[in-house]
């Protein structure tokens, strides 16, 4: 039998170095430090991983407004395309404001009456929008400036019939009339009128006479007459006449002829919308969810977004007592989000649709605008974390934030996390998440997932920003004006103003702090001294700070120079030749004398008004030749 031999494990009492080659990996909160992958980070805030090998400090922001509006926070906003109209409109203190793309607040709001305490939610297609807030009747606009009642009540009033002596080819029957309201520039019309008036015609040559009372919403301009003769046994409204209100109460119908057989029958799927509570646009259709029935999902007639047929709805299954969070359609599939599940109502064409509960789907959605459709799927976030859902599966994303993500669910109100916002920012490559409570700080950030690094490492790629963000408006539409297609614009939680993000290289003129803090580097069981610290950059203005860590304890703030003044590629002339400086440069500092442990973090912090990028960094540390006899 061989015997096993054993030696004293020996470490070298040399100089050498802790390379980290490169810092764009992204966070991880689940390991502790020591078990860190060197590419990966315990605090990246404020620094884009979009560059392979360079952590650069994100893009900056700007004021796009202005001036503030309001002090308290907007309750929708949204860039809204029109066929060839668009514009932002802006929902704060009950009212909704058209904001110009010059930035300035309009004197006046384009519809007030709104509630001052619910979200306000903006459905769209290419010819209406309208403005949903749970609360009060829902209003549309063609222009984004004049805003009528979304739908055309039912008229609920009484005509008066009577018989004239005036010439007719009227037979001797009992004709039924009904009427509609219409909007002559819409072209649309409400379904007709709850009551039925009726006369009899004795004797022939005789005609009709109908007072029709007028309607006093705004939009309608025409009454549409329906008749039917009900003796010959005709069994559908047909319509006889349109006209244009009368001056007055009422307008007057005269009806000579029954030759409307014809003719088109009187709308039956031209109801008016309950209350609703948001909604989408989807199969030629406008979805949306109930304001009091938060599993009921009401849907238009078809190519009618003004039409909503009471019995168009379905009540979905949730259980557990969940109601309908968020909806979003992705191709031919439209998800409708529960807290913790997703069904699906699959639809091949505008008439025929599918229900079915997702059995793949792992998580539902915070709230309405916690979900964003992306390359490969709709991700949303819930309660669980954040997740990418393909059309059959749930995949997740946020497995390397769990403590933050579980931090911000426990410990905000449920308010503040039904509101959590999510967008793809196309343009940039990013998934932004708005939350209310940013680990391990406390305050309001964003979480950001960089697609292109996520691709590369095959790993979800996040770092975080100390934003406060309350909602997103993004530029995704027909833009006219070159270069606005893509823009993205947020607006705070403490206030009415709009700022434009990835603009310069300062926060609205302010300067830039970006954090960095990587993983521990641990000498094992031998204590080391960690003597001095090597520091790659790109020269910059602004100053940049390292604090190095050995065994949790900081051993104080050092500032390293980063070249503020130096010459980079092409920057210093003498005479009439320019000469190149340097794009790489290597920053160095000692440590001091009580840098001795067993792990060592590095972390770094710019503070500054340039697109400043940190490469790499290495430690330097001279180890025990062997673990020391003692407990300490």
């Amino acid at each position: 039998m061989p015997k096993v031999a054993t030696r004293r494990a020996v470490a070298q009492p040399v100089y050498q170095t802790i390379p980290v080659g490169d810092l764009t990996g992204g966070l991880d909160l689940r390991r502790t430090p020591t078990l860190l992958d060197d590419q990966r980070s315990r605090v990246c805030r404020n620094f884009s991983l979009a560059e392979p090998g360079a952590l650069r400090v994100r893009a900056g922001y700007e004021s796009f407004t202005t001036s503030v509006l309001s002090t308290k926070t907007a309750q929708g906003a949204h860039r809204i395309y029109l066929g060839s109209t668009q514009g932002t409109l802006i929902a704060a203190n009950g009212n909704v404001y058209l904001l110009p793309d010059s930035g300035v607040w309009p004197a006046t709001s384009v519809l007030n009456g709104l509630s001052t305490a619910n979200q306000v939610y903006f459905v769209h297609d290419r010819e209406l929008v309208a403005a949903l807030d749970a609360a009060t009747t829902p209003q549309k606009s063609t222009d984004l400036v004049t805003w009528t009642r979304l739908g055309i009540a039912s008229p609920a009033g009484q005509s008066s019939l009577a018989l004239s002596s005036q010439t007719s080819t009227l037979s001797t029957s009992t004709f039924g009339l009904v009427w509609t309201y219409k909007d002559r520039g819409e072209s649309y019309e409400s379904d007709p009128s709850t009551f039925q008036s009726t006369i009899s015609l004795t004797s022939t040559g005789n005609a009709i006479v109908a007072q029709i009372p007028n309607s006093t919403d705004a939009q309608v301009d025409a009454i549409c007459v329906y008749l039917k003769n009900i003796t010959a046994g005709e069994t559908v409204y047909r319509k006889h006449s349109s006209a244009a209100q009368s001056v007055g109460a009422s307008s007057t119908f005269v009806i000579t002829s029954s030759n409307w057989s014809a003719n088109d029958e009187a709308p039956s799927t031209h109801g008016v919308p309950p209350l609703l509570a948001f909604g989408v646009s989807w199969k030629n259709r406008w979805w949306a969810r109930h304001a009091t029935e938060p599993t009921r999902l009401h849907f238009t007639e078809i190519f009618t977004p003004q039409g909503w047929p009471a019995l168009y709805y379905i009540d979905l299954p949730f259980t557990n007592g969940e109601e309908i969070t968020a909806i979003q359609p992705q191709g031919d599939t439209l998800l409708v989000f529960g807290q913790s599940q997703i069904f699906l109502v699959i639809g091949q064409t505008s008439l025929d649709f599918e229900v079915r509960p997702s059995l793949g789907a792992q998580g539902g959605a915070l709230g309405p605008r916690a979900t964003c459709a992306i390359e490969a799927g709709v991700a949303h976030a819930s309660a669980e974390g954040v997740f990418v859902f393909d059309g059959a599966t749930d995949s997740l994303l946020s497995n390397d934030l769990t403590p933050g993500w579980k931090d911000m669910v426990d410990n905000s109100p449920s308010t503040s996390v039904a509101n959590v916002a999510m967008v793809y920012d196309w343009s940039e490559k990013e998934v932004r998440i708005a939350v209310p409570r940013l680990y391990p700080r406390a305050a309001r950030g964003e979480w950001v997932l960089d697609l292109s690094r996520t691709r590369e490492s095959e790993a979800p790629a996040w770092a975080d920003t100390d934003r406060n963000v309350s909602l997103y408006i993004f530029w995704d539409g027909d833009e006219p004006v070159q270069g606005n297609r893509g823009k993205l614009q947020t607006l705070p939680s403490t206030a009415t103003k709009v700022f434009t993000e990835s603009e310069g290289t300062t926060a609205d003129g302010a300067n830039m702090s970006a954090e960095y803090n990587g993983p521990a580097l641990s000498a094992g069981l031998h204590r080391a001294r960690f003597t001095d610290l090597h520091v790659e950059y790109e020269p910059h203005a602004g100053s940049f700070t390292a604090e190095t860590m050995v065994d949790g304890v900081s051993q104080g703030q050092i500032s390293i120079s980063i070249g503020t003044g130096l010459a980079s590629y092409g920057s210093a002339v003498y005479g009439v030749d320019s000469y190149g400086g340097s794009g790489r440069r290597k920053g160095y500092t000692p440590l001091p004398l009580g840098s001795d442990g067993r792990s060592v973090q590095q972390n770094f912090v710019y503070d500054g008004q340039e697109s400043f990028a940190l490469f790499t960094y290495a430690l330097g540390m001279v180890p025990e030749p062997q673990p020391r006899q003692m407990s300490e």
